[in-house]
């Protein structure tokens, strides 16, 4: 069961139509599903809900073709995690009280606490939860933020990657985070990029990649850099910087604050993590992966002059040929 969706999240309700699962908000551009799932997707106890045990288990390799959740539990930790903790370390150094939304499979905040931080993520799934526990030994939180007993302005991180988007009130959830933020606190966050310059249609023609992330009944929202900021203006936080995402193609990651945001030196960030041992090992991880991305650009740069090398000799090769049947034309005709 469904039910129709009239208003956006900055309570326009002149929405027009964009595709056909998706209304476009002009007032903030903004994506916004239109028929949403009956059932309040923030409470979760495992029995077939949508964020429940079967949704990490089978729902999205099957569905998505993504890694299982033991796959990621191990992929991501040379992928993602050690991109997010660079972006992290660039703003906050450890040991700052850091809570992850959404933290899945607790990869993300296993490295947090490795690095020096005060690390502690949150699950909806019990199941999930206690996975994350037994997997990585890690802290975690069960339920929506919500319900969640945190002192006021305790926290210096709020981290949340994919979250935004599958959030049925966005700006209450995140008035929640906020209060729960010190008045220097910050949040880390990615999320889908909606380009309100590219139509439906666009995205069709060029088979854009950002097309995977138009899921029913899960992302409810799919925010542009525009309506992002707006949101996070409106709740206090003047300062947005938006930092190259690991998924570019796609994808907006973003730091919030409602204070000037000063890079970290990159030599205080390698002071911080010699610190202590675990620290020591994170910071040889965050070289081997800062190596691998180097040599991945290079190769990136090579590849396109061999293809930019192969199109000119394909065009030469052309030219050469025109010029061979016109002189096998002008020999015909002597």
């Amino acid at each position: 069961m469904t039910k129709k969706t009239t208003q956006c999240w900055c309570g326009n309700s002149d929405l027009l139509d964009y595709s056909p699962t998706y209304s476009h908000c002009a007032a903030c551009d903004t994506l916004i599903l239109k028929e949403w799932p009956f059932e309040d997707p923030t409470h979760v106890n495992d029995q077939g809900e949508i964020y429940g045990k079967d949704y990490f288990l089978k729902h999205l390799p099957e569905s998505y073709g993504l890694p299982s959740l033991y796959e990621r539990a191990r992929q991501d930790l040379t992928g993602r995690t050690p991109y997010w903790l660079r972006a992290l370390l660039k703003y906050r150094l450890p040991s700052a009280k850091v809570l992850e939304l959404g933290s899945a499979h607790g990869g993300f905040v296993a490295f947090l606490c490795w690095a020096g931080y005060d690390a502690t993520g949150l699950e909806l799934s019990p199941w999930l939860t206690e996975f994350a526990r037994e997997t990585f030994g890690v802290p975690l939180l069960q339920g929506p933020l919500e319900d969640q007993n945190i002192e006021k302005s305790s926290l210096g991180v709020i981290a949340h990657m994919d979250v935004l988007e599958h959030l049925p009130d966005p700006v209450n959830t995140m008035k929640t985070a906020a209060n729960f933020l010190s008045p220097n606190g910050l949040m880390l966050l990615q999320t889908p990029c909606f380009d309100p310059h590219k139509s439906y249609q666009d995205l069709l023609d060029s088979n854009h990649a950002f097309l995977i992330h138009f899921k029913e009944l899960e992302h409810l929202y799919l925010f542009s850099k525009k309506s992002l900021q707006m949101l996070f203006f409106a709740l206090g936080f003047e300062y947005v910087v938006f930092e190259p995402a690991i998924f570019s193609q796609y994808d907006m990651f973003a730091v919030v604050s409602r204070e000037p945001l000063n890079p970290v030196p990159q030599e205080e960030q390698v002071a911080a993590l010699q610190k202590t041992p675990s620290g020591r090992l994170i910071l040889a991880l965050l070289d081997m992966y800062d190596k691998a991305e180097n040599l991945q650009h290079h190769a990136d740069a090579r590849l396109k002059i061999v293809e930019e090398q192969s199109a000119e000799i394909a065009l030469l090769r052309s030219v050469a040929q025109e010029r061979l049947d016109l002189i096998e034309k002008l020999h015909k005709e002597n």
